[in-house]
């Protein structure tokens, strides 16, 4: 386990649109796959390679990623030492927020302050279960300034394209080139929004962006210093999504009814899980003609209709008589009798009335907004 290693966690992502799932809460508090948020899956990963010092970067809807982070307790993370940091970021600029610089200038002091000499920087929003002592031992191994993690994707449709920063690695690793959202795609190698770099290496080069007016990380750190310094590519092999759209979003929910999807993102209670904010509730209540098929159905909730292909968050009502298919509804929400309910998401407390219908396509769910009543 590495302790020489400190986290940095953007909660936001200009990039990501998850529409009304973001206009109360920021990107790294949706809560995802029936207990958790978005945000617990890369500090689980950072909290399972040994890291003990993260900083989280915050802007003004803090209150529910607040909420769920507490101290860190959940994490193990509530230290006298170290710990987890929550660092606001309120520059009324813009233009500073775009691409990062801005969040990790305005955590030099934090950055100052820490005793690790190593700094992993990520994104909130890629899914998956990695632990950083095999990149640590890769970058050491390459003698690397930059070590970049990425994974292998297939042939990309033109709109998932955009949404994709592609490298091309050679055969010892070394990466040569990125094309960031590009409009052919030239490479299988996907950039995961994650790199590991020593601290005072970051700072020098996030220094240098913020004294030439430059605000993007991809472009004006990883891209402007291909061929000065030694920028190498970690390969990773496992499950991985980025959600980053309302599609993605609902795709990956509906994955974790997968399984082999389920058995790697989770670990198991020795090994790499993934840890969220406890809440403890009564058992779900199931009637006499429930009917439930490869769903999650969470603790608290109360089921008297049919359920199927869904993902179920705590307290939910699913009355008599309604049906409930490939959908993904949200903490306390209450679907009433004899309303159906497909290709949808609902977010926390909607209501949904009696006899109600809302379908949507799998390629376009309905959203429905906190606290609607429909």
């Amino acid at each position: 386990m590495q302790n020489n290693i400190m986290g940095l966690i953007f909660s936001e992502n200009p990039e990501a649109n998850l529409g009304d799932l973001t206009n109360k809460r920021s990107l790294a508090a949706v809560p995802v796959g029936g207990r958790y948020r978005i945000i617990d899956f890369i500090l689980s990963n950072m909290v399972n390679s040994g890291i003990i010092n993260i900083g989280i970067t915050t802007t003004a809807r803090t209150q529910s990623l607040t909420d769920h982070l507490g101290t860190g307790k959940d994490w193990d993370m509530d230290r006298k030492e170290n710990g987890l940091f929550l660092l606001p970021y309120y520059d009324a600029d813009a233009n500073t927020e775009q691409g990062g610089i801005g969040y990790v200038f305005n955590a030099f002091g934090y950055l100052k302050r820490a005793k690790q000499d190593y700094v992993v920087v990520s994104d909130c929003n890629t899914i998956c279960n990695i632990t950083f002592d095999d990149v640590m031992e890769f970058h050491k191994e390459k003698d690397a300034d930059i070590t970049v993690i990425y994974t292998e994707v297939d042939t990309l449709p033109a709109d998932a394209l955009k949404r994709h920063i592609l490298l091309d690695v050679s055969r010892d690793g070394k990466v040569t080139d990125m094309q960031i959202y590009p409009t052919t795609q030239k490479s299988s190698c996907s950039y995961m929004h994650t790199f590991l770099i020593k601290k005072d290496l970051l700072m020098e080069l996030i220094g240098d962006c913020v004294a030439h007016g430059r605000h993007s990380i991809s472009k004006d750190v990883l891209l402007a210093n291909l061929s000065r310094l030694k920028v190498y590519g970690f390969k990773f092999e496992g499950y991985k999504k980025k959600i980053d759209s309302i599609q993605a979003y609902f795709e990956f929910n509906l994955d974790l009814l997968q399984k082999d999807v389920r058995d790697e993102l989770f670990g198991t209670i020795d090994d790499n899980r993934i840890y969220t904010k406890v809440k403890d509730m009564v058992p779900t209540r199931y009637g006499r003609n429930a009917f439930v098929s490869n769903s999650f159905i969470a603790d608290g909730c109360t089921i008297e209709g049919t359920v199927k292909n869904s993902i179920i968050f705590r307290g939910v009502t699913v009355g008599a008589g309604a049906t409930v298919e490939n959908a993904i509804i949200m903490q306390n929400s209450q679907i009433l009798e004899n309303c159906l309910v497909e290709n949808a998401i609902f977010d926390k407390e909607v209501v949904l009335k009696k006899g109600k219908k809302l379908v949507g396509q799998e390629t376009y769910p309905v959203v429905i907004g906190k606290r609607v009543i429909v």
